[in-house]
């Protein structure tokens, strides 16, 4: 996909991984220690009271801090809703879904989606929660676009959330999404803006912090590192106070040092020497930090993590083994004495699934000249991957697509173990002697992608 289309999603072209395991604490800030493994902490729990923040995760917010976002969306119906009474005078066969924000009765917002080939498209969700679809506006998408001859919508609109049981209200609030889609598709995706913010002090510093559901359905449920059926929650804590959450670098006996701002909560964390549990209510309006202890796999002291570089230009690749959809094993190797592009990707990177109309266009000129597409998913799960690839593999993409067995293991994983990967995507591009010829990051880069082909000899354009 083109920088055009990376405009039309508005949130950004890199996800930086946060730290599942631990929290770095910077080498030059003093430490308390940590109580030895397995005594019990005598400090008091901590609860702070967070507020909704309706553009917390805009793209400014995005693009500073270093961050991505993780799309998730539904299907469309052509059956309407019972809970629709009215309705504006269609030009087509309408489509219908609803967001759902909460826990709550009034959790449900409705929308119906109505377009006619050559027109442009129309949204009419009803915000007011009355059943109506005639008295929220005149249904205008905020942005249709051309993208490589197909048209793209897009819109953000701020719904309530609900919080408390199948029929009483205990808490709301205003809720933002953006959503966008392509027409015709009988999909809608979305991804929040808001999340709740705050502060809170620790280890006598006060941090400003935000706390980022990551199904955009404003549930700050916690799943641990055994459950995997919800994205975990992510904490974001401004450690140098610079107003972002891209992390804290600094350079100490020569080494580059990174400590990161931006964590998921299904593991103990440590903030100023001190490791805490973190657990949200449901609505994410309260968050307690429980004293505890390191966690059994790692030191009670931890220190700021050493930043590794891509590997340079002209390095050997790795080899690697992943799997095929099917569960075979398949080598880096096996594509010897052919030109590679390495596309490092995951099911939750939005700007990695907004890469892959790119590359297909790409890889549809070059497929015949000796280049594989080889898109090798890591840092995730293989149960979205499996079902991601049953929608989309011979379908939309007919590129070579592998499954990293270490899952969501850091350490093990084929990117960040043998090509230093913090952020996806990356693409490394490997000419036919094994060697690496390009290292591209980010998504939106097809120009790039065709000018380090060029350089190997093998044309493919973008316009």
């Amino acid at each position: 996909m083109n920088r055009t289309l990376y405009a039309l999603l508005s949130l950004g072209a890199l996800i930086t991984l946060p730290v599942t395991k631990t929290v770095a604490d910077t080498p030059t800030r003093p430490k308390t220690p940590s109580p030895a493994q397995g005594e019990k902490p005598k400090r008091k729990p901590i609860t702070v009271d967070l507020e909704l923040s309706q553009k917390a995760l805009d793209m400014d917010t995005l693009k500073k801090s270093n961050m991505g976002y993780m799309p998730t969306g539904i299907e469309l119906v052509e059956e309407k809703p019972i809970a629709i009474t009215k309705e504006p005078p269609y030009r087509g066969k309408p489509k219908y879904g609803a967001f759902v924000l909460g826990s709550g009765p009034k959790r449900a917002t409705y929308f119906a989606i109505d377009e006619v080939k050559g027109e442009k498209g129309r949204i009419y969700i009803d915000v007011n929660q009355n059943g109506d679809l005639s008295d929220d506006g005149a249904g205008n998408w905020d942005e249709v676009k051309e993208v490589d001859g197909v048209t793209w919508n897009e819109s953000r609109a701020t719904l309530h959330a609900s919080w408390g049981t199948g029929v009483k209200e205990k808490e709301a609030g205003s809720y933002t999404l953006f959503f966008y889609r392509r027409q015709g598709d009988m999909r809608l995706n979305w991804t929040k803006v808001t999340a709740r913010s705050g502060k809170v002090e620790l280890g006598g510093k006060t941090y400003s912090i935000l706390l980022a559901e990551n199904e955009s359905d404003a549930i700050f449920t916690v799943s641990k590192m055994t459950d995997r059926t919800r994205r975990p929650v992510q904490f974001l804590i401004d450690i140098d106070g610079d107003g972002t959450f891209k992390g804290v670098q600094e350079t100490v006996g020569g080494k580059k040092l990174y400590t990161s701002e931006n964590y998921f909560i299904d593991k103990a964390i440590q903030i100023g020497g001190e490791w805490w549990d973190l657990a949200p209510n449901i609505s994410g309006s309260e968050l307690t930090f429980s004293p505890t202890v390191a966690p059994g796999d790692v030191a009670p002291q931890i220190a700021a993590r050493e930043e590794k570089e891509l590997l340079p230009v002209g390095a050997v690749a790795p080899d690697f083994v992943a799997q095929t959809p099917k569960g075979a094993p398949i080598r880096l190797s096996g594509f010897k004495g052919k030109v590679v592009l390495i596309d490092f990707w995951a099911t939750w990177c939005g700007p990695c699934i907004a890469s892959m109309p790119g590359l297909q266009k790409i890889y549809n000129q070059v497929k015949d000249k000796d280049v594989v597409v080889f898109s090798v998913n890591v840092f995730d799960e293989k149960e979205p991957f499996d079902g991601w690839i049953e929608k989309n593999s011979g379908k939309v993409y007919n590129f070579t697509f592998a499954f990293d067995p270490a899952g969501r293991d850091q350490k093990k994983s084929i990117a960040a173990s043998k090509y230093n990967v913090s952020g996806i995507p990356t693409m490394y591009i490997v000419g036919r002697d094994g060697k690496i010829k390009s290292v591209i990051v980010g998504s939106g880069n097809e120009k790039k992608i065709a000018e380090a082909l060029g350089k190997l000899g093998v044309s493919a354009k973008t316009e």
